[in-house]
Parts: structure tokens; sequence; C-alpha cells
């Protein structure tokens, strides 16, 4: 039985070109539940120039990748797991994907896991422009000194299972050809899936899906265990700037000015475009002076807040004060509403209460030294949840009771 494809082409905000559509066939989630694996999308006959993407054979009897529009198989039947071109009438039940015209490098500044790069290529997405809800392609190039791949053969595996892609990342399960590369050098293909796709493009519960790719081209598959080390070279599509459609603006500046001005302005007025935008928009419901007050809480604790750091075993304890009542009721708000929405992102465990002068917030967990160097308003940071926050805000849904 054949899956019914799911497409979903990514979202992009006004005046914004993205340089990738990222396309969806199969779901991982509908796989794991009912066992089928019938093909979603022909691979011999798919033409997508400056394609970038990853999935799987119908039947779970290979991997599938992307590489510049080139669509190419590993099969469970090679023990070397070596590329080639799709055979006729070979099909696949995932498969992820999105055309890239460019790319943007990021340097990778300290070890990392995939929730670790996960979180990193969200902040980098934000500072490119790059929408992260839809999703869209990613590359890592570099040596990973931890690595482990597989590629699924479509045998029956243990214990009733779909092996490596409908049960889990169990890669000794037999149904798979399993490779333990540790400081194997080549690039990393995958996608990131964005709210939108994940559990359909990705596992459910993670928003990446990633390939190895061996240096030299030759070999490939599904990666289940890998740290990204420093110094490697992450890639992401790059946004092009289009014109803006507004009859009042001519010559070149309509195609170069962003700026609004003051930040919590520019703040306002993106969500604003987001809103009159989306015709479903309950303009009833609509809250922008809401939105407005958060940002002045915003900026009462980055700027007027004083900070008391004390290093703990494992972390750290952060003392927020003002003498100012309006700064110690914005101190309260979004420390203990950043701590509620964010406890255990990075593995870190996350506490806040309030005090006579404000909050105090304590962070333990790995990477101590990441911690401290954050410090408060570098944690208070981390995450893509504050685009969100505002966008619920200003739409009447008031997350945080604030």
């Amino acid at each position: 039985m054949k899956l019914i494809p799911l497409t979903i082409f990514a979202a992009t905000l006004p005046c914004l070109a993205f340089a990738q559509e990222l396309t969806a066939h199969g779901n991982f989630r509908h796989m794991m539940r009912t066992g089928e694996t019938g093909g979603a999308i022909a691979l011999d006959t798919l033409t997508v120039p400056s394609a970038w993407g990853v999935g799987a054979t119908a039947g779970l009897r290979g991997e599938v990748v992307m590489l510049d529009g080139a669509v190419l198989v590993s099969r469970g039947d090679d023990p070397e797991a070596r590329l080639t071109r799709p055979m006729a009438g070979e099909e696949a039940v995932i498969l992820a994907f999105g055309t890239v015209a460019d790319w943007r490098s990021f340097e990778i500044p300290h070890d990392m896991a995939p929730e670790r790069l996960t979180h990193f290529i969200e902040m980098q997405a934000q500072s490119i422009g790059l929408d992260p809800e839809g999703g869209f392609p990613i590359r890592v190039q570099g040596s990973f000194p931890q690595l482990v791949w597989h590629v699924v053969t479509g045998e029956a595996p243990a214990h009733g299972t779909l092996g490596g892609h409908g049960g889990g990342h169990a890669n000794k399960l037999p149904a798979m050809n399993a490779y333990e590369e540790p400081g194997a050098s080549g690039e990393i293909v995958g996608v990131y899936t964005g709210e939108a796709l994940e559990g359909v493009a990705s596992h459910p519960g993670e928003k990446l899906h990633l390939h190895f790719v061996s240096g030299d081209g030759a070999r490939s598959g599904h990666v289940d265990e890998i740290t990204i080390p420093a110094g490697a070279m992450l890639l992401l599509p790059a946004v092009e700037q289009a014109a803006a459609h507004d009859p009042a603006m001519h010559g070149t500046a309509s195609t170069t000015l962003r700026e609004g001005g003051q930040s919590a302005f520019a703040a306002i007025q993106e969500i604003t475009a987001v809103l009159m935008a989306d015709p479903a928009t309950d303009w009833s419901k609509v809250d922008i002076e809401g939105l407005r007050q958060h940002l002045i809480d915003m900026d009462n604790v980055t700027l007027r807040a004083d900070v008391f750091s004390e290093e703990l075993d494992g972390g750290a304890q952060f003392t927020v004060t003002s003498t100012d009542p309006a700064v110690i009721a914005s101190i309260r708000a979004m420390t203990v509403a950043h701590v509620a929405t964010m406890n255990g992102v990075e593995g870190w465990n996350m506490q806040a209460e309030e005090t006579d002068g404000g909050a105090v917030m304590t962070v333990i967990g790995p990477d101590t030294a990441r911690i401290r160097g954050l410090g408060f308003i570098g944690l208070m940071t981390v995450g893509m949840h504050h685009q969100a926050h505002h966008l619920a805000l200003a739409s009447g849904q008031n997350p945080h009771n604030h």
C-alpha cells in the first residue's frame, strides 16, 4: 500500500525570497504507526535541479540522498553502501528535499551533538533571515570524531520493529548494515524540519534528519550517532532580498532598506506584516499593545537590571535586581516565563524564583563553562521561542499570561 504523499512548502515572511522550498513525501510518524513502507514518490524519474535532501527507499531497502539535484541510492544488499543511480521503478517511502541556489557558511564554535546543532542552526538561521518554521536543507563539512551510520536492508528486523527508520536509532538491529567510523571525513547532508515537518520528514521529537556522505562521495547512509567538531563548517541556504511591493518606493532603496530605525519598532513592524499577510488573522483578538508592553519588559531586563553572578557546582546562579518597581516587575515576568519555557534545553536544569528586588535564576547542566560564559542575558536569548512568543502575544494568545 502506498503512502499518500505529503507536500509542504516553506512559508516566507513578507519581502524575503527564500532559497529553498522544502518538500516532504511520505510520513515518518505514519510509517512507524502502521508499518507501511510502500513508495510515496518515484526516484528514477525525479528531476529537481539544485535540490539537496535525504530519505529511504520503499520497503526500507536502502537510503536516498540528493546532492545538488543528483538522486543517489545506497542499498542494503551492498555491504559497501555504495551510491548509485536509482533503478527503473525504484521509489522512496520517505523523501525530504529543498532547492538551494547559494549557501552561507558558519564555523562550528565547539563540539556539538545533534540536539545542540539544532539550536545552533536555529540561531544562525535567525541571524540571516531564514525562516526556521518551514524547514530547509543543511550541510556540515568536516571530520567527525564520533560517527555511526547505517543503511536499511529491507530484511525483517528484530522484535517486529522497522529498524533505524521506523524503530528509532537502535543501529544494531539486523534490518540494517551498521558502520562505525570515528574520525571519518566527509559531509553531512540533511534537512532541518522546523515545527511543520517534525515527525514527518524526521523522527518524531527531532528536527534533524541527517545522512553521511563519504569524502570521496562514494558511500552514504543515515546518521545514528555523531559529534560535530569545533571547526567544522555548517552550510545554510542563503536568503536573497526581494523588492518591496510598495508603489511609494522607487529605485534601488526598495531592495536594500530593512531597518525600522528602532529595534522594538522593527520587531512590531515584522509581526504586523505577518498578521496583515495572513487572511486568517482574527483582528478582534490582535493585541499589538500587549506586544509593546512585553518589549518594554525586554528592554528593562536587558539594559536596566543589575545582575550578580555566582558560580555553583555544575553551573551558576544569577541574582537579578533593581530599585525601580517597573524594572523589578519586568525582571520577575521575564525570568520566570523564560525558565518555564526553556527548562531542559541543552540538557540544562533551569529554575527561577521571585525575590524582593527581582528574581534569582539557577542553571545547572553540561558544559559549565558555556553556562557561565553566556551569563544571565546570554542564557535568556537561547532558543527561538521569542519570535513565536511575540507573534502569540500580538495575536491575542497571551501564552505567559503577561
